[in-house]
């Protein structure tokens, strides 16, 4: 059973089966650091029962609160190969777009923080 989880830094050093895969854009760590420290609940792993990281979405906030438009950018997005056609990429997908949808409405009620702990505790899909 797969588990969706918030991104540590610890991540950072396991996730080469999924960078070193010729179809992932990769970037430095002090990238995925700022994304981290920004948006973590924007950053979800995949991790396979026995610890394996399968893949994750990194993405952040973007709008203005005055004008109340927000929405969620996805920066990547990316699946080890040997758990790709299992759907996994849709799960995450989805994922964001609820935490996107939960962020918009408490931006604009100021309860920021329910979002990042809810995404805190490991999904199993």
């Amino acid at each position: 059973m797969t588990t969706l989880r918030a991104f540590t830094c610890d991540d950072l050093f396991r996730f080469n089966n999924i960078n070193l895969d010729p179809l992932t854009e990769t970037y430095g760590i002090p990238f995925y650091l700022q994304y981290l420290a920004h948006w973590p609940e924007y950053f979800i792993v995949a991790e396979a029962p026995g610890g394996e990281l399968m893949g994750y979405i990194m993405g952040k906030a973007e709008g203005s609160v005055a004008r109340e438009e927000w929405h969620g950018h996805v920066t990547a997005l990316s699946v080890a190969p040997e758990f790709r056609r299992l759907g996994l990429a849709a799960k995450l997908m989805e994922l964001l777009e609820e935490i996107s949808e939960r962020y918009e409405e408490s931006t604009f009620q100021g309860h920021r923080e329910e979002i990042h702990h809810s995404i805190t505790a490991p999904r199993e899909t």
